[in-house]
């Protein structure tokens, strides 16, 4: 599931290309993607608005629209975006040959040479299509169909984000809101670390890495950790976030950018998905166990297991 670097990374390339675009129309081929409002509603809404910035709240992508609405984009475990330029062409005859096909792999985008780009195949899975003033498409390509987009009011911003915690890199995550977080918490730490409501963003991958970063194994209760593990352990998640988005977010599977292109930060990770292969710092393989339904990979050298045997695996 793309996590905060890998939103922030789109996000940024939106900024950088889609600020000022005007959405002529909205194609929806899956409903279930819109949460809010009905469909009908949404297309009529949506057709005419310019883009007038990108945000990022958390594993959301936020467009401010003009007329004072917002798009809300969750990607879930495959969503992404992906921009063509002028001149593809759209095929939806799969909707009337086959169904169920249809339901599965969507419309066809069909390669134009003329573009320039770099895609070798026809590209499917299309859930929502953004068709701009000037021709180009926002594609939200979307294999399993769980990410959801949505369009509201700013008004009602904080309903539509409730819940979320504050982001690690503003000053909302302090130092002393961590500590307090965590305070007489008896949930392993990892399963904290996911918890939304504590700091928003953070997923399995870069839980993981902070973890490894602050030498803490998962299964730690949270209101074990002393101050300075504390410390370390927030530092560690704003690194480990920073350096993601450095290198375009972690491609292992689904993840791709604007343009089409995996995010270099797998090659970077120290623990994530690294199970069986020696520790950077010390050459122990890294080890995987399963913490409420979520796999947790750790060194047991440099993350040390707790000597209590009463640190609970699910969530309080």
């Amino acid at each position: 599931m793309p996590e905060l670097p890998e939103v922030e990374y789109t996000a940024r390339q939106l900024r950088a290309s889609v600020v000022g675009a005007t959405i002529r129309e909205a194609l929806v081929f899956w409903e279930r993607t819109i949460s809010h409002p009905a469909v009908p509603d949404f297309l009529a809404e949506v057709a005419g608005r310019r883009i007038e910035g990108v945000r990022r709240r958390g594993k959301f992508l936020l467009m401010d629209l003009s007329g004072d609405l917002f798009l809300s984009i969750h990607r879930r475990m495959t969503g992404n975006f992906l921009l063509l330029p002028a001149g593809w062409s759209l095929d939806m005859s799969l909707k009337d040959l086959d169904a169920a096909l249809w339901s599965t792999k969507g419309p066809l985008f069909t390669f134009d040479p003329a573009s320039g780009l770099s895609y070798s195949h026809e590209l499917r899975y299309c859930r929502v299509c953004f068709i701009f003033e000037d021709g180009r498409c926002l594609l939200f390509t979307d294999p399993r169909k769980f990410g959801k987009v949505g369009l509201w009011g700013r008004a009602l911003e904080q309903e539509a984000l409730h819940g979320l915690g504050p982001e690690p890199f503003s000053e909302d995550f302090s130092l002393a809101h961590f500590t307090a977080a965590l305070s007489g918490r008896r949930t392993n730490i990892k399963q904290l670390l996911l918890d939304q409501t504590v700091v928003a963003g953070v997923g399995n991958i870069y839980a993981d890495e902070a973890l490894f970063y602050a030498s803490l194994h998962p299964t730690r209760r949270a209101d074990s950790l002393s101050d300075a593990e504390i410390a370390l352990l927030h530092k560690g998640i704003v690194e480990v976030l920073t350096r993601g988005i450095e290198h375009g977010g972690t491609s292992f599977n689904d993840y791709r950018d604007l343009w089409g292109e995996a995010g270099e930060n797998f090659n970077h990770v120290h623990v994530y998905h690294q199970d069986g292969k020696p520790c950077s710092r010390c050459g122990t393989l890294i080890e995987r166990m399963v913490i409420g339904q979520r796999s947790a990979h750790f060194c047991p050298h440099c993350q040390p297991a707790p000597l209590l045997a009463t640190i609970p695996l699910a969530s309080e």
